[in-house]
């Protein structure tokens, strides 16, 4: 089964350009137009990966991002920003953004940034993994 990327962006030319491109690095791609279509979809889908530009029209990536954080069921998914408004990044990651790329984005620097995002995740599932079996034997002692 392959890794799945929520791409939330406005832009269809954009979506288009991050779906063809993770499409060919071998990741299931779930679209979103909008904050709402990207929160919906991050609670039916469970993706591994979020990257969310900042201007949508509604609900704003920033707004997005927050909400994201706030759900039990989604606030350890990490969070990319793309953005051609850098000025803002801080604002980004103050909701809770975990990196950030600017518009126009370098495709071979997103790939590599997701892949040390998905690499983490997968250290932190190990973790989580053995901290349960460590907590299961230690119920099971006599």
């Amino acid at each position: 089964m392959a890794t799945k990327i929520l791409v939330a962006d406005d832009e269809p030319e954009i979506q288009k350009i991050l779906s063809d491109f993770l499409t060919r690095e071998r990741y299931d791609v779930v679209l979103a137009a909008n904050g709402n279509e990207m929160l919906a979809a991050a609670q039916q889908e469970n993706p591994e990966l979020i990257i969310l530009d900042l201007k949508m029209p509604g609900m704003t990536g920033t707004e997005t991002c927050r909400e994201l954080r706030a759900r039990e069921n989604t606030w350890h998914i990490p969070v990319i920003i793309a953005t051609a408004f850098r000025e803002r990044v801080l604002e980004a990651f103050d909701a809770g953004a975990d990196d950030f790329v600017t518009k126009p984005f370098h495709l071979e620097e997103l790939a590599v940034r997701i892949k040390s995002f998905l690499r983490i995740q997968h250290l932190t599932d190990e973790l989580e993994r053995a901290a349960a079996y460590i907590d299961e034997l230690q119920r099971n002692l006599p």
